[in-house]
């Protein structure tokens, strides 16, 4: 179901992306345009090297387009100095890895509050933001056990907490149930699709699964560096979940 409440927050116009010259050319994105809107829950699908790794890092502001605008709450990335795209990145952008890319020897709340305090914030605020993100994820009473103690599903909680918890104005989600089985996976999605609808959360997420993808608000489909969208896609979408569905209950 497409939303067309809220205010955009992800304003993306023309984005285009080249590597390389002469032989070597390769254009990576080609004149991507779309709008997020607040609350909104996105899913970007496509084959390997369709684009959709590059476009996520063009949106995270860990690459610069070519040409076009990436506009985040009004704000064109692309127009920043490096210090600047870093701010950004640690306040107003959160991510989520299939990697859940917790640090070994801290707990919990010491993964989540981490991020908060290299930015400067207070060891007492860190740690009650960092409480407050848990207790969104269901996994405050697990505060105090390190990753290892942690199943898969909690440990990606976990990675989800500590993308909240600097209260971004968008998630970022890459492959975020890559590596869990389809219970956990559910959870997760489940999770997701909680804080866009009570939270009212902006969560852009990358993925191969269909059954993954059909929980989003709106599907888009890279091809050959081009976005697809609309009605179709979103037939094909439930078509494939349904096949997905069936499959796993076989």
């Amino acid at each position: 179901m497409e939303r067309t409440s809220g205010k955009p927050v992800f304003e993306i116009e023309g984005l285009t992306k080249v590597y390389g010259e002469g032989e070597t050319r390769v254009q990576a994105l080609r004149g991507v345009s779309f709008t997020v809107q607040q609350g909104e829950m996105v899913a970007i699908t496509g084959p390997s090297g369709s684009g959709k790794s590059t476009l996520l890092a063009m949106l995270g502001a860990v690459d610069n387009p070519t040409d076009g605008r990436i506009l985040l709450e009004g704000v064109d990335l692309a127009s920043l100095s490096d210090e600047r795209r870093t701010l950004i990145r640690r306040r107003r952008i959160g991510f989520v890895f299939q990697a859940f890319n917790l640090l070994p020897v801290l707990s919990a709340i010491e993964n989540v509050s981490l991020p908060l305090e290299l930015d400067g914030v207070s060891a007492t605020e860190a740690n009650r933001r960092a409480a407050d993100a848990l207790q969104l994820v269901e996994m405050l009473q697990r505060r105090e056990h390190l990753p290892g103690m942690l199943s898969g599903g909690e440990q990606q909680r976990v990675a989800i907490a500590r993308a909240l918890a600097i209260e971004p104005a968008i998630v970022l989600a890459d492959e975020p149930t890559g590596n869990l089985d389809s219970v956990n996976s559910q959870r997760v999605m489940q999770l997701l699709r909680r804080l866009v609808d009570e939270q009212q959360q902006t969560v852009i997420l990358v993925t191969h699964d269909p059954v993954v993808a059909a929980m989003a608000d709106r599907n888009l489909r890279m091809q050959d560096g081009q976005l697809q969208g609309g009605e179709a896609i979103e037939q094909a979408v439930q078509r494939e979940a349904a096949a997905a569905i069936s499959t796993q209950r076989a």
